[in-house]
């Protein structure tokens, strides 16, 4: 009976060393990530030199190629007054000649992955005591009325180099280690510079392995001036505080205090979702919730609209997991019922990516980008007793009742 009574001594304390090593390896990861963060203090649009000229529009027209930049007059018969995105290409003629340009030499791509409204988020310095509340606005919402599609093989060679583009008349040309910045009449603050370099940093803590070119290759931005010169370029509607090409690694942001949570959460689109890019398109709700995942952790600024849906989550609101999985735009849905999907879609990203092993996420990824059902995906990556998405949601539901997930990642 001795012998009965130690060995079950020796078991159980085999058991609970083996659970504590876990526990330990898991919060050593997240106190070596939080050591490695770089500080993202808040942003102030800086107020240009008091004697710089103001953009020759001339210049501009004299620059433009004119097969793209033909005058409205000069059009075919029907040709709009405006630049359809679908034919926008920086530096590539259209399919079609377009109508009247935008004033800038800058044509964007037709592929937009747009973050939520500009004024929807709460820039939170690296001191969680210091923040900037924004008014309350309509919160995020996918421009898209398609659902989004990944080509299986996409022609690489499409994407100019950053190193290689010219410089497109009105702005100047800024390099850093990471990215190539096109700003607006004016160079590139060092503030700007700084923020986007550090954001990067923070960024790769969680999104190196789905980009390993993003230490060696540049992403290319473009920086307007204001919203106004950003929409004209863009086309994007009003609530838009900013754009990026997945397959170009292209961004599109302008001047605004609210630089630091849409440069993260749009760089997180080009970081993330390219890595999808060979396979199959990641779907939408696994997309969405780690661009806000990243924003809000790594950017440190979360959404003002954020806190208020994750306590509806808690007190068990929020859409079955078939049906938040199923969902491939939120175009046209009531504002309360987007913010709630992009909310439980941020939950149940940070349930897979911080609550088990950063690894297994990856692994989950990558079965989806090969083509896997999102159930088999799960089980070869978390195993049991992940077998179905709805075992997924209980986990989910059932960490919500242990720990407020309303702390936004503890800040």
């Amino acid at each position: 009976m001795d012998v009965l009574l130690r060995l079950r001594v020796l078991i159980w304390v085999l058991v609970i060393s083996l659970w504590g090593v876990m526990v330990y390896q898991y919060l050593g990861e997240e106190e070596r990530d939080l050591a490695k963060m770089k500080r993202i203090a808040p942003y102030k649009a800086p107020a240009p030199p008091p004697l710089a000229p103001p953009p020759d529009e001339a210049a501009y027209a004299a620059a433009r190629p004119a097969e793209v930049y033909a005058p409205a007059a000069a059009l075919p018969p029907g040709v709009p007054s405006a630049v359809p995105p679908a034919q926008l290409e920086l530096g590539r003629p259209p399919a079609t000649p377009p109508a009247a340009p935008n004033e800038l030499g800058v044509i964007p791509s037709s592929e937009y992955i747009g973050a939520a409204p500009s004024n929807s988020r709460r820039t939170v310095a690296s001191n969680p005591a210091v923040s900037a509340v924004g008014p309350a606005s309509r919160g995020p919402v996918r421009p898209e009325s398609q659902p989004r599609t990944a080509p299986a093989h996409p022609v690489r060679e499409d994407r100019e180099s950053a190193a290689d583009m010219p410089t497109p008349p009105g702005f100047v040309r800024s390099t850093s280690r990471h990215f190539v910045v096109f700003a607006e009449q004016y160079p590139a603050s060092e503030r700007f510079i700084e923020l986007i370099e550090n954001l990067h940093s923070n960024l790769m803590l969680d999104l190196a392995p789905f980009s390993p070119w993003a230490s060696s290759e540049r992403t290319t931005i473009f920086l307007f001036k204001n919203q106004d010169t950003y929409r004209r370029v863009t086309g994007r509607p009003v609530w838009s505080g900013g754009a990026s090409s997945v397959t170009k690694r292209k961004l599109y942001v302008y001047e605004s205090e609210e630089l630091p949570g849409i440069v993260a959460h749009e760089l997180t689109h080009i970081y993330f979702d390219g890595f999808f890019l060979d396979g199959t398109t990641d779907p939408l709700w696994l997309s969405e919730g780690m661009a806000t995942l990243v924003q809000v952790e790594r950017g440190l600024a979360a959404p003002n609209w954020l806190r208020e849906n994750l306590e509806r989550l808690e007190a068990g609101d929020g859409f079955p997991i078939d049906k938040l999985t199923a969902v491939t735009s939120t175009a046209g849905w009531p504002d309360a019922k987007v913010r709630l999907w992009y909310a439980q879609s941020y939950s149940i990203v940070r349930f897979l990516i911080r609550t088990q092993y950063r690894s297994s996420f990856y692994k989950f990824s990558a079965h989806l980008r090969d083509g896997r059902p999102a159930p088999e995906a799960l089980y070869r990556a978390y195993g049991a007793p992940y077998t179905r998405m709805v075992a997924l949601e209980h986990a989910w539901r059932y960490e919500l009742s242990r720990a407020s997930m309303a702390k936004l990642g503890g800040q």
